[in-house]
C-alpha cells in the first residue's frame, strides 16, 4: 500500500471521528461560548487599554525627555524668556501632538506657557491654586484629565531636574506640564479603530465597574478618567451591540448539517492538498535527481516547508560536492606547483653554482680576449646564454616562492615613476602609460627589484594583449580588509590597511578558461618559441612570498586588470642605497677566507678576488676552513661561505669561525631560499648576502662594501 493511500485512509477515519464528535461539541457549545466571550472581552479590554496608552505616549515622552533639562534649569534660574520662546514652540507642540505646555518655577509661579488654540484660558494651567503643590508633593509624574472650554484635556506633568538626575531624586528646579485636548475627532477615530460606540460621560451617566452582557448580545464597558486629585471625574463609555447568542441559536439549528458538509469539504481539501503539497514536490525532486538537473530544484527550495528544506539540503549537498571537486582541483594545482617548486629548489643550488662558474669565467675570458674580437664575441655569447639560464632559474624560484628576498620600506608611487622609463622601452612607444597614483605615500615593505620585475612582467603581458597599441594604466589605492575579505582574496596576512597596485590594459582580454590558468607555470597562449609561460606565474610567486595577494578582472575585447594587494607599512621610507662605484684594485693587504664545496665556483672566486688584489685562502669543506682559520698567522678580514655545505651549513660554520676570529666579517653566498639564514625566503637585513649566480663585478663590489663597513682594529687568531 502506498504512503499516499495510507494517509487518505487516515484522513477518512479522522473525518468520521470528527462527525462523531459533533454531538459532544453541541453539548459543550454553551460552555465554549462563555469561554470565548470571556476571552474576547479580555482581548477587547487589552486592546482598548493599549489604544488609550498610545494616545498619551507622546505627552509622556515630552514630559520625561531629559535632553533639555540642563538648559531648562538654567533658563528658569535666569528667567531666560528668549530661550523659552525659541525652544518651546509650535513645532514642539506639533511634534508631540500636544495642545499646550506650561512650565512653572520652583515657587509655582508661571515661567512660560504656549498653546496652539490661542486661548487665554490656557495661558495658565487650568487647575486650582492648590493643585500644583499637591500634584508634585512627592515629585511623582502626574497624569490626570480635566474639563476645559475646548473639551476634555489629558495632562501629564513632571518635576524638572538637572540631566544627571534622571530619577528625580534631587530638589525640583521647576515643573513641566503638557496637555492634549480630546476633541470629538479623537473620539470618532477611537470609534473607527475599535468599531464600537465611544463617548465620555459624567455625573449620573457614570457607572461603577465594567458592564457586559454578552450572553444577550450587548457589550458595554468603561474606563475612568481621574482628575488632578485622583478622583474620578468622567468615564469613557464603550458600547457595542454583538448579538452573538442570537446568531449562535440560529447557527445551532444548522450546526449538524454544516459540520457534515464541512467534514466532507475538509476531506476533499486535505486530499487535494496532499496531492499538491506532497505528491507534486516528491515528483519534482525525483524527476530532477533522475535527470541530473539539480538547478531545477531552486524554485522548490524557496518554499518554507519540509520539501523546500529537503530541496535546499540537496542543493547544498550538490554545491558542497562541487566545492569539493573544485578544492580537489585546486589541491592538484597546488601539488603540481609544489612539485615543480621542489624540483626547482632541488636543482637551484647546483644549477646556480654551474651558472656562477659559466658567467664568472666568461667575464674573465672577456677581459683576456678583449683584443681578439672573434673569440670575444663567442665568449660573450656564452655569458649571454648563462645569464638567460640564470634568469630562467630565478623565475622558477620566484613562482615556487623559494627565492631570497631583501625587502625594504619604499613608496610604491615612487617605484612606479622610477620604473616608467624602463617599462616604456620594454612595451614600446605604441602603448601609452597613464598614472592614477595616490597623493600620499603608498608605503609597503617589499624587495624593490622583485616588485620592478612584477611591473615589467605585467607590462609585457599587457603589451602582448595590445599588438595595435592602447593604454596601460597603473594606479594605487588604499583599502581596508577584514579577515573574511582577506580569505576571499587569498591573502595570508593580518586584517588592516592594504595598498592596491593595479595594472590595467585596453587589450583583448581573456576568456574564463584562460583566466583560470594564467598563473600556472609554463602555461602560455603565445605561439611556440614566443614565451616560457613563467611571466605571470613569477608575478604570482613574488606577490604571495611578499605577503600579499593578486586578483584579475578581465573581459573579452575590453581588457584586463591585475590588482596586487600588499600590506601597508607605517615605518618611514628607507633611503636608497648608494649606486655601484667604479671597480678599483685594492691597495690594502687584506685576506679573505673562502669556503665553497663546488670546485669551479671556488676557483672562480679565488681568481676574481686575487685579480682584485686580495690574498685568498680557499677551503673545500667546513673542517678545512676551521683549520685554516686556526693555523693562518696573519689577519683574516673576510669570511666568504656558501650556505649549503657538507658537514655543516654556512651559518653554523660562520659561528665557528667567529669563535676563532671574532672580528672577521662574514659574507654568505647562495642561490636557494630554504636555508638557515632566511625565514620564508626573507633575509635578515643585518646579514651580508650575495645571491648566485653572480658576476665577478658584483662579487668584488660586495666584498669591497663589506670590508669598507668593517670596524678598524687588530684582527688575528684567537
Amino acid at each position: 500500500m502506498k504512503v499516499q493511500t495510507k494517509i487518505l485512509l487516515l484522513l477518512f477515519l479522522i473525518v468520521l471521528t470528527f462527525i462523531g464528535g459533533l454531538i459532544t461539541m453541541r453539548i459543550l457549545g454553551a460552555a465554549k461560548l462563555r469561554a470565548i466571550a470571556a476571552a474576547r472581552a479580555e482581548e477587547r479590554n487589552r486592546m482598548f487599554d493599549e489604544f488609550l496608552s498610545e494616545r498619551g505616549d507622546n505627552l509622556k515622552v515630552l514630559v520625561e525627555d531629559s535632553t533639555n533639562w540642563d538648559d531648562l534649569v538654567r533658563a528658569i534660574a535666569k528667567n531666560d524668556q528668549a530661550w523659552a520662546t525659541a525652544t518651546i514652540s509650535d513645532h514642539t507642540l506639533a511634534t508631540y501632538r500636544a495642545n499646550a505646555i506650561w512650565i512653572y518655577r520652583p515657587d509655582f509661579t508661571l515661567f512660560t506657557s504656549i498653546n496652539n488654540r490661542y486661548a487665554d484660558n490656557l495661558r495658565e494651567a487650568p487647575l486650582p491654586p492648590e493643585a500644583l503643590r499637591a500634584l508634585f508633593a512627592a515629585q511623582q509624574p502626574a497624569h490626570f484629565f480635566l474639563r476645559v472650554p475646548q473639551g476634555w484635556m489629558e495632562v501629564r506633568g513632571g518635576t524638572i531636574h538637572p540631566s544627571q538626575d534622571r530619577l528625580r531624586e534631587t530638589k525640583a528646579q521647576g515643573y513641566f506640564l503638557a496637555g492634549h485636548i480630546w476633541i470629538d475627532e479623537n473620539i470618532r477615530r477611537m470609534s473607527l479603530f475599535t468599531e464600537y460606540k465611544i463617548r465620555i460621560v459624567t455625573g449620573e451617566e457614570m457607572t461603577v465597574g465594567a458592564l457586559s452582557a454578552e450572553e444577550e448580545g450587548q457589550i458595554r464597558f468603561t474606563r475612568d478618567l481621574a482628575g488632578w486629585d485622583g478622583q474620578r471625574i468622567a468615564q469613557i463609555l464603550v458600547e457595542h451591540d454583538s448579538p452573538i447568542i442570537r446568531q449562535f441559536n440560529a447557527a445551532g439549528r444548522r450546526l449538524f448539517v454544516a459540520l457534515i458538509i464541512f467534514a466532507v469539504v475538509l476531506f476533499l481539501g486535505l486530499t487535494i492538498s496532499l496531492v499538491r503539497w506532497v505528491r507534486r514536490p516528491l515528483r519534482v525532486i525525483s524527476r530532477h535527481l533522475q535527470n541530473e538537473e539539480p538547478a531545477g530544484l531552486v524554485p522548490l527550495s524557496r518554499e518554507r516547508n519540509e520539501f523546500g528544506r529537503l530541496a535546499e539540503l540537496i542543493l547544498r549537498f550538490r554545491n558542497t560536492e562541487a566545492m569539493l571537486l573544485q578544492t580537489e582541483e585546486q589541491l592538484r594545482h597546488s601539488q603540481k606547483i609544489d612539485a615543480v617548486g621542489r624540483l626547482a629548489g632541488g636543482v637551484a643550488h647546483d644549477f646556480n653554482n654551474l651558472l656562477t662558474a659559466i658567467i664568472g669565467f666568461s667575464e674573465l675570458l672577456e677581459i683576456r680576449f678583449e683584443n681578439d674580437p672573434a673569440t670575444l664575441e663567442e665568449v660573450r655569447m656564452i655569458r649571454t646564454a648563462g645569464e638567460r639560464a640564470a634568469s630562467l632559474t630565478k623565475q622558477l624560484l620566484a613562482f615556487s616562492r623559494k627565492q631570497l628576498l631583501q625587502p625594504v620600506v619604499l613608496d610604491l608611487n615612487a617605484l612606479v615613476r622610477e620604473t616608467e622609463k624602463l617599462l616604456q622601452r620594454v612595451i614600446g612607444e605604441h602603448i601609452r602609460i597613464a598614472h592614477e597614483l595616490l597623493d600620499d605615500e603608498a608605503r609597503v615593505r617589499v624587495d624593490p627589484g622583485q616588485l620592478e620585475q612584477v611591473l615589467i612582467n605585467l607590462g609585457v603581458n599587457a603589451r602582448d594583449a595590445m599588438p595595435r597599441g592602447g593604454t596601460l594604466t597603473i594606479s594605487t589605492q588604499l583599502l581596508t580588509f577584514d579577515a573574511d575579505e582577506l580569505v576571499s582574496r587569498g591573502i595570508d596576512s593580518k586584517p588592516g590597511e592594504y595598498v592596491a597596485l593595479a595594472v590595467a590594459d585596453t587589450g583583448s582580454g581573456m576568456d574564463d578558461e584562460t583566466r583560470a590558468r594564467i598563473f600556472e607555470p609554463f602555461f602560455t597562449t603565445k605561439g611556440p618559441g614566443k614565451g616560457t609561460g613563467l611571466g605571470l606565474s613569477t608575478v604570482y610567486g613574488i606577490v604571495k612570498q611578499s605577503g600579499g595577494g593578486i586578483g584579475v578582472e578581465t573581459e573579452i575585447n575590453r581588457g584586463s586588470r591585475f590588482t596586487i594587494f600588499l600590506p601597508r607599512e607605517t615605518a618611514p621610507v628607507e633611503p636608497p642605497k648608494p649606486g655601484p662605484t667604479r671597480l678599483q684594485r685594492t691597495s690594502r693587504a687584506q685576506t679573505i677566507l673562502v669556503a665553497e664545496d663546488e670546485e669551479v665556483v671556488r676557483q672562480l672566486i679565488h681568481a676574481v678576488l686575487r685579480d682584485a688584489g686580495y690574498e685568498v685562502l680557499c677551503a673545500a669543506t667546513p673542517t678545512e676552513a676551521i683549520e685554516i682559520a686556526r693555523q693562518h698567522k696573519g689577519a683574516i678580514d673576510l669570511f666568504v661561505t656558501d650556505i649549503v655545505m657538507p658537514e655543516m651549513h654556512g651559518p653554523a660554520l660562520a659561528a665557528k669561525i667567529a669563535e676563532i676570529r671574532p672580528l672577521t666579517r662574514t659574507l654568505y653566498v647562495s642561490g636557494y631560499s630554504e636555508n638557515e639564514i632566511s625565514a620564508q625566503g626573507v633575509i635578515d637585513p643585518d646579514l651580508e648576502f650575495l645571491p648566485k649566480p653572480f658576476s665577478h663585478q658584483s662579487l668584488v663590489r660586495k666584498v669591497q662594501a663589506v670590508l669598507a663597513d668593517a670596524a678598524p682594529g687588530p684582527v688575528g687568531p684567537k
